[in-house]
């Protein structure tokens, strides 16, 4: 009888052995995997979803739903207007639920592409800057190059006509925190 007790217990420690090495490989693994994902994979999952978009401007945050995702930029669909967001502008988002979605190889847009899509159509914008380093400015995107784009400095409300341009400016991409098309 002794030796039963003895054995059934070893049987108990060396399957509990066995239950913690699997839960310690598991949460390795999990930890690996969570280590490869990146914020646009977390974005990715979150399209669709109201979410409130920490950035480095003037305006702090904007609330609003993620509309699209494309290389190194979103699309902020809100009640006051629509916002492309770099990427590397935000600081912060909330409202983000658990899932992650992988990058399916799909050719996305870059920020420049989406950029000259609204020089292309001529589209009134105001432009906030990063840093805090003045208000938004309102004009037309003229010009996109590969770092920088010109845009025509209007006050707000005129359209891009020659004799409503106040100045040109060029912005390094760079300095970009948000590009918004208000209501």
């Amino acid at each position: 009888m002794r030796w039963e007790a003895l054995f059934a217990d070893l049987e108990a420690q060396l399957a509990a052995a066995g239950h913690s090495a699997r839960e310690s490989e598991i949460a390795d693994r999990q930890r690996g995997e969570s280590a490869a994902i990146e914020l646009a994979d977390r974005l990715r999952g979150q399209i669709g979803r109201t979410l409130k978009v920490h950035v480095d401007a003037p305006c702090g945050a904007l609330r609003g739903v993620l509309a699209q995702l494309g290389s190194g930029w979103l699309l902020v669909r809100a009640d006051a207007g629509t916002h492309v967001v770099p990427v590397d502008a935000i600081r912060m988002v909330e409202g983000m639920d658990r899932f992650t979605v992988p990058e399916t190889g799909a050719v996305r847009l870059g920020l420049q592409a989406a950029l000259r899509g609204l020089a292309r159509d001529r589209y009134p914008v105001h432009l906030q800057l990063r840093g805090g380093l003045s208000a938004a400015v309102h004009g037309s995107i003229d010009r996109v190059g590969r770092d920088f784009l010109e845009l025509a400095v209007l006050e707000a409300g005129l359209a891009r006509r020659r004799g409503n341009v106040a100045s040109a400016a060029v912005v390094p991409l760079r300095e970009i925190a948000v590009v918004s098309s208000l209501r």
